[in-house]
């Protein structure tokens, strides 16, 4: 098991996780913050559109959290490997 190439997966991991916060934090952004409804059929589309919008941000969320916790779990688990690996050469 080659250590450089976990290393780099862990690095691509933790790219994704990033761009995953910065999509969210761009989606979060584009969205209405000042919506203010009159009753007309105008409003359903925007109500609509809105409804969407919160239905793809959860699922960044989702995927964004599912993303950051198998990073930390993978480089946990190199940081083990790297630990056990110099522990058995320094007994030699």
């Amino acid at each position: 098991m080659n250590l450089t190439y976990n290393v780099i997966l862990c690095l691509i991991l933790l790219c994704a996780t990033v761009g995953m916060f910065l999509y969210r934090r761009w989606l979060e952004n584009h969205g209405d913050h000042y919506i203010h409804l009159h009753n007309d059929p105008h409003d359903a589309t925007i109500v609509n559109t809105q409804q969407a919008m919160c239905k793809r941000c959860e699922t960044v969320d989702k995927i964004k959290n599912a993303l950051l916790a198998a990073t930390i779990l993978y480089a946990v688990i190199i940081a083990g490997y790297a630990s056990y690996i110099a522990w058995n050469r320094a007994g030699l």
